[in-house]
């Protein structure tokens, strides 16, 4: 997990997943692998929402999903800087994208009530073995490598913000004790998109319903808790 820099429009100083929005180039990267997911995404774009989810993982956190050569701790640094283009990079090393190692997991669309809306799709992925994960220093500001009882321990203890999302998706996390066990159980997951609803109230408190609570209109419910209200920059989840 990485925490994002204070200084983000988004979500800031939260504790997240690697990623980001999908570039127009990311539709032309090179992928291996992968097709049965781009079906089950069944979108226009899904390659390059496969393609996305390794980039950002690898300028976020520095963990490459590819085959092929291994870029330097430098050729991260100019992609950071904006000295290098991640497709140049690709090219110049020979690389393809693994899209086999990563597996589509859940779907969030951002609720109304937020100003800033987004239309996210979650993979999981086994980091390879020689991995050296690291934030960026920019974006992301902290890192670090978690078991998912371990950042939810953290957030009951407030020592890490998440957002709903990152929440319930550890939730969902908890029963796997192998990062095989989670890619067998991605692969029959039912991904349909989860778009919370929200309500504001007088104290300038929001609280936002998951679907499967009897507030929100899906009859598809999440696992774990189904409510949850920000008050005071804190997420205190209703169980």
């Amino acid at each position: 997990m990485v925490k994002r820099s204070a200084r983000m429009a988004f979500m800031p100083d939260a504790h997240v997943f690697p990623g980001g929005r999908v570039d127009a180039a990311d539709n032309a990267l090179p992928l291996d692998g992968g097709a049965l997911d781009r079906a089950r995404i069944g979108a226009e774009g899904a390659a390059a929402l496969q393609a996305a989810a390794i980039r950002e993982t690898f300028e976020e956190a520095g963990v490459l999903l590819a085959r092929g050569g291994a870029p330097s701790a430098e050729d991260r640094q100019a992609l950071l800087r904006g000295d290098l283009v991640f497709s140049e990079l690709i090219t110049r090393l020979g690389l393809r994208l693994d899209a086999e190692a990563i597996r589509l997991w859940s779907w969030w669309i951002t609720p109304e009530i937020e100003p800033r809306r987004y239309s996210t799709r979650f993979f999981v992925a086994r980091a390879p073995e020689a991995a050296e994960a690291s934030h960026d220093d920019g974006e992301t500001v902290q890192s670090a490598w978690w078991t998912p009882a371990e950042a939810l321990a953290r957030f009951d203890a407030g020592q890490v913000q998440l957002a709903p999302p990152t929440w319930v998706t550890l939730q969902e996390l908890l029963p796997f004790e192998r990062a095989d066990d989670v890619l067998q159980a991605a692969g029959s997951r039912r991904v349909v998109p989860i778009e919370p609803t929200g309500a504001l109230h007088e104290d300038g408190s929001v609280t936002i319903y998951l679907p499967g609570d009897p507030l929100h209109p899906s009859t598809d419910r999440v696992e774990g808790p189904t409510r949850v209200t920000l008050r005071q920059g804190r997420w205190l989840v209703h169980r």
